[in-house]
């Protein structure tokens, strides 16, 4: 038989330095790890992008006896109306074709429908970087012979829209921060880390989109050969672009 002298003041030294050994070593209160915990907050991010970019759809049309013959005339005009607006040099110049046509030409007369032919037609979406020189295209298309334009607009590019929302993102996410830090003052504790932060995919975008104007009728054909065509002034505008994210933060208390 073992015999065991003092045990009463041996234990509580032994259980204090058990005990006083796991508090020196226990880390510091912790956020439990599930999803539902923390501190949730959005941050925004609204900035003010000016549009770099404009376009104006430019139109042709010709009315012949037969499809052919107005096919025929109409690419020959509006082929002369594009190589006037291409010798202008844009900058970042894009031409696409939008439109081409041929169909039946009628008018109702004397309660009836009489065949005039066939009316052919072709339209260019000229886009460019240099949003105040629309109106060169405009005036420049008109002298050629072009009937009418349409769709004139101005936006940001996708690549300027790109890099304006990549840098939002930045911003939103420091929104997000301040946001934290002032519910959990209100709260009485602290913020922890990030756990995660989420880009609204759905909320990211320019707010009211392009702008753009109706259609009008360019005066060509009522001008004397060799008579100047006034040239309109287009101007860009700033569209606000917003971006929003989703973050959660640990607490510390």
């Amino acid at each position: 038989m073992i015999k065991i002298i003092g045990t009463g003041a041996l234990l509580s030294t032994l259980i204090c330095a058990s005990a006083c050994t796991r508090q020196l070593n226990a880390p510091a209160p912790a956020v439990a790890s599930s999803d539902s915990s923390g501190i949730f907050v959005g941050g925004q991010c609204l900035r003010k992008v000016l549009q770099d970019r404009g376009a104006v759809t430019v139109v042709s049309t010709a009315v012949h006896p037969t499809p052919k013959e107005a096919s025929t005339k109409v690419i020959e005009a509006h082929e002369k109306v594009k190589a006037a607006v291409k010798a202008l040099n844009l900058p970042d110049f894009a031409p696409e074709t939008e439109v081409y046509s041929v169909e039946e030409e009628r008018e109702y007369k004397s309660d009836k429908w009489i065949k005039k032919g066939f009316r052919a037609t072709m339209a260019t979406r000229f886009e460019t970087s240099d949003i105040t020189r629309l109106g060169e295209i405009i005036a420049t298309a008109s002298s050629a012979g072009a009937e009418r334009v349409g769709n004139l607009g101005t936006f940001v590019s996708p690549e300027k829209m790109k890099f304006e929302r990549e840098a939002c993102l930045e911003t939103a996410t420091q929104n997000a921060v301040a946001k934290a830090a002032r519910l959990a003052a209100g709260g009485g504790v602290k913020v922890g880390e990030l756990l995660q932060v989420t880009e609204n995919m759905g909320y990211g975008r320019a707010l009211g989109g392009p702008s753009s104007r109706g259609a009008m009728a360019l005066p060509a054909a009522g001008l004397e050969d060799g008579a100047d065509v006034p040239t309109p002034s287009v101007q860009a505008k700033a569209e606000d672009v917003s971006v929003e994210v989703t973050a959660r933060f640990a607490v510390r208390f």
